[in-house]
């Protein structure tokens, strides 16, 4: 067999696998829009593979975050906790972070990712729906919504229910990324926010990665 055969040979295996991918994604994205559901535990890997965390890097986005020490945080549909492990690295030893899924095998990853990381003791996980939240009125400092809107069957409930939640004056960061599955756009998510009741204050990002910051 010559070179140009066999390199013909392994650029029709990749064309057909890059294409299956391709069509799985597409089904995914048809179904996750006609009806929202979560994502699939079997996924979670991907949420802290290393292509990923090129653009996810949670360091910089909570960072950006401007997430300070002592303020209670809610990480919704936190997953494997990549973000809420940073979350309650910055409140530091006197704020606390509320780590919220529906998924009972992703929330114990995440137990187990904070207890290996020694922040354990700062994070309270709660296994509930995102919209019957287990919190007090205007008891948390910034809530955290990282490709989850698009996952949930009534996002506006949710908003309203973060809107109770946070404090006068506290932040709502919203971000989406358009491999998800459950990708929903900068202009939807502003219509819905804003709807109840919150305030745009900036955005960062493209169309590709961004995140919306919000004032209650």
């Amino acid at each position: 067999m010559s070179i140009r055969s066999l390199l013909q040979g392994l650029l029709n295996i990749l064309t057909v696998q890059v294409g299956a991918v391709a069509g799985f994604q597409a089904t995914l994205r048809v179904a996750m829009h006609r009806r929202p559901m979560p994502m699939p535990a079997l996924m979670a890997r991907f949420l802290d593979h290393p292509l990923r965390l090129a653009y996810r890097n949670p360091t910089e986005l909570m960072g950006v975050c401007g997430i300070a020490p002592n303020e209670h945080v809610l990480d919704v549909g936190c997953g494997t906790g990549l973000y809420t492990e940073e979350a309650a690295r910055l409140v530091g030893a006197n704020g606390q972070v509320h780590a919220v899924d529906i998924q009972e095998s992703l929330l114990a990853q995440a137990q187990t990712r904070l207890k290996d990381a020694g922040w354990a003791d700062r994070v309270r996980f709660h296994l509930c729906q995102a919209d019957t939240l287990p919190l007090a009125d205007d008891s948390i400092d910034m809530a955290l919504v990282i490709a989850t809107l698009g996952e949930v069957s009534d996002p506006t409930a949710l908003i309203d229910e973060l809107h109770r939640i946070l404090k006068p004056d506290g932040r709502l960061v919203v971000s989406e990324e358009l491999l998800d599955p459950g990708y929903v756009s900068s202009p939807t998510i502003r219509r819905w926010v804003t709807d109840c009741g919150f305030r745009f204050a900036g955005r960062q990002g493209n169309v590709f990665c961004f995140y919306e910051l919000y004032f209650k």
